[in-house]
């Protein structure tokens, strides 16, 4: 087996590194909910910060679950807090798995991340601090099989 030349292995680790710093991403982070499960008046919040309301942006929500979740779908209540202060209120649904039982998420395992385009190319019109908040809709005092929600938000483009 050959053995890689030391400045080429610093151009690799250099070329990489760089590549993760033009990530498209502004935001990205995933919080876990409680292994005894998400009971229904638990919120999970995320804090990302605007820094500029000329660009477009994708809003991404990522869910990991396991393979003993039992539904085919999530329903969240979402908040929405803006840096003035105003409030927006909503649901939204995740289909999760297809009217077979496939599960449309990714993965190896028991575990599958699914990944859904909440807003796309949307412009934020005030620069700072919003807070996004989810609590499980399920109809469950108790929703289990949820292992982890994520935000994201990234730069659009065409």
């Amino acid at each position: 087996m050959k053995k890689l030349k030391p400045g080429l292995m610093a151009g690799i680790t250099l070329m990489l590194f760089a590549l993760s710093c033009n990530s498209p991403d502004i935001y990205n982070q995933y919080k876990s909910v409680e292994k005894q499960g998400w009971y229904k008046e638990d919120t999970i919040s995320f804090t990302p910060t605007v820094p500029d309301t000329s660009r477009q942006y994708n809003l991404i929500i990522n869910l990991r679950h396991t393979t003993d979740y039992k539904y085919r779908n999530v329903y969240f209540f979402t908040t929405t807090h803006f840096p003035n202060g105003d409030i927006n209120r909503d649901t939204i649904e995740l289909r999760v798995a297809k009217k077979s039982g496939e599960w449309i998420g990714k993965g190896f395992g028991t575990i599958k991340t699914y990944r859904q385009m909440l807003l796309r190319g949307i412009r934020f019109d005030q620069k700072g601090d919003y807070v996004f908040e989810f609590c499980q809709a399920m109809r469950e005092d108790t929703l289990r099989g949820i292992e982890d929600i994520g935000l994201q938000i990234q730069k659009f483009d065409n």
